[in-house]
């Protein structure tokens, strides 16, 4: 049997994620037949010690796989009755009554925001997931070390860590999210027919699967202000522009100027297709180098766009992940 500093440096192991297959099966074990295998006697210091070393992991950023794992140490107040089954998740600055809970099993982990508002988990590899309410997440306990797989249901956004030897992987239903780094957002509700991936940063492959089957049935590559939407009935993927486009931000190349000033339009749709990655085509040929004098700068894009059309009497027309401006000429 271990001595209470053995055990008390195999918990920060854990929770520091550098334990081995060996000391996790150990501490299922432990966890498993507690009843026979008390958890070793430890001085008031070391119980708080310990303690405040795993309240320090929660609060502050460690809320991966090996901070999900709490265990019942008899005469420990409040932090020891959290069981291995059902624990609470607590944040920074409050300690709520309800929040997000986490249950964690021998296989799997679960995630759950039972609150009103967003909640911020940060998984083994310092992906940060914003989980709506309602809304979960499942993995399993062996996340990050050959593969990073999660299951979705419901609606969350991923602001995923880069690591191009594990794609970072997530299920939604029958459609499956792959990435390497990049942020994305995933809509999934059992009651709803449709499920959304959009992405605001990056490039995500989406695609689906028969079930029961690792076939990949149809799929699409999106980047930033894109999205695509799945019909579970249907079996149907149509790819769009999300509602909001934002410019993508780069420190190697800085953004355009949209404070135009007689630029044919041609020029300025190529300044737009810069700031947001949407690719603008000019149906008419007559008026791509009409003369634009409008300062876009600060609005929205569908408003832009409203605004160049007006000014040259032509209209857009969405298709998919393009935007058709057609006219008579000016």
């Amino acid at each position: 049997m271990k001595s209470a500093e053995e055990f008390n440096r195999l918990l920060k192991k854990y929770l520091e994620g550098d334990t081995s297959e060996e000391e996790n099966r150990f501490l299922e074990e432990w966890h498993r037949n507690e009843a026979e295998l008390p958890f070793p006697p430890m001085s008031p210091t070391e119980k708080r010690e310990t303690e405040r070393k795993m309240w320090r992991q929660i609060r502050f950023g460690a809320v991966g796989e090996r901070s999900l794992l709490f265990f019942k140490w008899s005469g420990w107040g409040a932090a020891a009755a959290c069981l291995l089954v059902t624990v609470w998740w607590f944040w920074p600055d409050r300690l709520p009554v309800e929040e997000s809970r986490a249950v964690a099993g021998t296989e799997h982990f679960e995630i759950r925001n039972t609150t009103g508002s967003d909640q911020e988990v940060r998984l083994a590899d310092s992906t940060v997931v914003l989980l709506k309410p309602n809304s979960r997440i499942t993995y399993d306990h062996r996340f990050n070390r050959e593969k990073r797989e999660i299951f979705l249901t419901g609606e969350a956004f991923f602001q995923v860590r880069r690591d191009e030897t594990k794609p970072f992987v997530v299920h939604a239903g029958s459609l499956i999210t792959e990435v390497l780094g990049t942020s994305f957002f995933i809509r999934n509700h059992p009651k709803q027919t449709t499920t959304e991936v959009s992405v605001a940063s990056g490039k995500v492959s989406v695609y689906t699967e028969t079930p029961g089957s690792k076939e990949k049935l149809n799929g699409m590559i999106l980047t930033a202000n894109q999205l695509i939407r799945y019909n579970r009935d249907t079996q149907h993927l149509a790819a769009g522009i999300v509602e909001q486009p934002v410019p993508r931000l780069s420190e190697d190349a800085p953004l355009p100027s949209l404070d135009f000033k007689s630029v044919p339009l041609g020029n300025v749709l190529d300044a737009l297709t810069k700031h947001y990655g949407i690719e603008f085509f000019i149906a008419d040929p007559r008026i791509r180098d009409c003369g634009i004098n409008a300062d876009l700068t600060g609005l929205p894009m569908f408003t832009q766009l409203e605004l160049l059309c007006k000014s040259i009497d032509a209209t857009y027309e969405q298709r998919g992940t393009v935007v058709f401006i057609s006219g008579d000429g000016c």
